[in-house]
């Protein structure tokens, strides 16, 4: 634990917490257009991922000013590099055209960085609140980071590895799900409804509103 004068103070963490749940929301519900000419194109995304996840890097940036402890400072420094280059990507993907083959495996692996990046910002937050000796929110983080590893990191985490492993080979991977993924969207979802309590949690114990 750490002494009052070093503890982050909790209540100006939630409207930050607040941002990353809108900004998930926003790159969870992807409605896209896209139109291509010659293997090019534009995409225009209804909910912007690239909005969203200008959200979620700004709550980011502003929860790592705050010292909770050495490892959480570590931890919010690696998630810092991947909501930027995150961020870029969500811009690029605007952008439909042809990729030199390193271009599509470093993505590819970096999709996995995004996961392990998710879920450690969620362990995080689990550590934070046990700085603040604030067990029940403490308690919803520890579910809320394995809500992520289990609906997001685990299959996902596999096909990622199984796309890198096809890249790297030269060859294609898809998986197409089609209608059915629509029913995959609420399975999705559940994680992010649990961070959002989780955060709600959090503002009650520190007293926000």
């Amino acid at each position: 634990m750490l002494d009052d004068d070093r503890r982050a103070p909790l209540p100006a963490m939630i409207t930050p917490l607040r941002l990353i749940f809108w900004g998930g929301l926003l790159c969870l519900i992807d409605v896209t257009f896209t139109q291509k000419v010659n293997g090019s194109g534009f995409k225009f995304d209804l909910l912007d991922d690239f909005i969203g996840m200008v959200l979620m890097t700004t709550g980011v940036f502003r929860l790592s000013r705050f010292t909770a402890s050495r490892n959480y400072e570590k931890g919010m420094a690696f998630v810092k590099v991947v909501a930027v280059l995150s961020t870029i990507k969500a811009l690029l993907d605007h952008w439909v055209f042809r990729t030199p083959h390193v271009w599509d495996l470093f993505w590819t692996a970096f999709s996995i960085a995004e996961l392990a990046a998710i879920v450690l910002f969620c362990s995080l937050m689990h550590l934070l609140c046990r700085v603040h000796d604030l067990d029940w929110p403490a308690k919803s983080w520890k579910t809320t980071t394995m809500g992520f590893v289990i609906v997001y990191a685990i299959p996902l985490g596999l096909f990622y590895f199984a796309s890198l492993i096809a890249t790297m080979a030269g060859k294609s991977f898809h998986f197409n799900l089609g209608p059915w993924a629509l029913l995959l969207l609420p399975v999705f979802a559940v994680p992010l409804l649990h961070f959002f309590a989780s955060t709600s949690r959090m503002a009650r114990a520190a007293g926000h509103s």
